[in-house]
């Protein structure tokens, strides 16, 4: 025995006044949304990245190297992280934060252009 299909009544056309306009600003709506959402995630991700380099640094005797165990404490973080949460905390990712923190440390970060001028 085979299923019939349910037949259903065609759509029909919708007729109302303004309606190009209304889609139009859902579209944009949602297109902006979508924007500032990509953009605010970008930055927590970003000042999450630099927060974990940061401790890395400051776990390795305060921010001085130390030879060898650097490297032996990103391997077990790696493989710490990389179990709990997934892909993303390779070593190599891991060496790359604390670099990115070393990089842009506290003192060099400044909420404005205008804040690193001293001028207020």
């Amino acid at each position: 025995m085979t299923a019939k299909p349910i037949k259903r009544k065609s759509d029909k056309p919708v007729s109302v006044q303004g309606y190009d306009g209304l889609l139009s600003g859902m579209v944009s709506l949602i297109e902006e949304a979508r924007r500032v959402s990509a953009r605010t995630v970008n930055a927590i991700i970003t000042a999450t990245y630099w927060e974990m380099g940061r401790r890395i640094v400051e776990n390795e005797q305060s921010g001085r190297r130390r030879a060898g165990y650097g490297e032996a404490l990103l391997k077990k973080l790696s493989a710490d992280l990389t179990s709990k949460f997934g892909r993303g905390f390779s070593r190599q990712n891991l060496q790359q934060m604390r670099q990115f923190y070393r990089a842009y440390p506290p003192t060099e970060i400044c909420q404005t252009v205008s804040g690193k001028s001293g001028k207020r």
